[in-house]
């Protein structure tokens, strides 16, 4: 049998959820989930709890749109995959119901401005590269090798150091240590 499942959240100890409970109570929820916890935490034990129990069928109502993610993406991410999984979806302050065509083309709508500004966001990092290349600069991890900094974790590997000593010993990253190593390995077995 299909069950509903509420989920609300507030941001501070200080806030109350009565509200919020009181409308998934209304709205025929038959377990409410809820996270007192900032909006940019990623940790949500609640939601966590909750998705892990959700099936194909399903209902989720929230009592406040922006109260089920941290962000509009990570909450577009969330429907999404409720979409995916067979999971209807409800908000009550906007009237919001994947079941309807109405609630489909809203969500729809999010979607499409969340993945705008994505692509808006690449655009805008490539066009910052190419402007840094056309200038000289090189973005990103340095090219070629550190002739130093390989020799020490070239040591460090020949005494048996594992990635960690040698990151400690040396302060040299922790990726800059895999790749070596993994240059290092390269050639040994070539």
């Amino acid at each position: 049998m299909n069950k509903v499942f509420g989920y609300a959240r507030v941001s501070t100890t200080d806030q109350n959820l009565d509200t919020q409970l009181d409308l998934l109570e209304k709205a025929g929820c038959d377990r409410i989930f809820q996270d007192k916890i900032t909006g940019i935490s990623t940790s949500r034990p609640a939601l966590d709890e909750m998705q892990a129990g959700l099936r194909k069928g399903d209902t989720v109502v929230v009592a406040r749109f922006f109260r089920l993610g941290r962000s509009r993406d990570h909450l577009i991410s969330l429907i999404s995959e409720f979409n995916r999984q067979g999971i209807h979806f409800k908000a009550l302050d906007l009237g919001v119901d994947s079941t309807t065509p109405a609630g489909r083309m809203v969500l729809g709508i999010f979607s499409a401005l969340a993945e705008y500004d994505r692509e808006n966001i690449l655009e805008k990092t490539r066009a910052g590269q190419i402007l840094a290349a056309s200038k000289g600069k090189h973005i990103g991890r340095p090219k070629g090798i550190n002739e130093e900094a390989f020799s020490k974790v070239k040591k460090a590997m020949e005494s048996g150091l594992s990635v960690n000593e040698t990151v400690h010993l040396t302060g040299i990253s922790i990726s800059s240590v895999k790749r070596y190593r993994k240059q290092l390995q390269a050639k040994t077995a070539g």
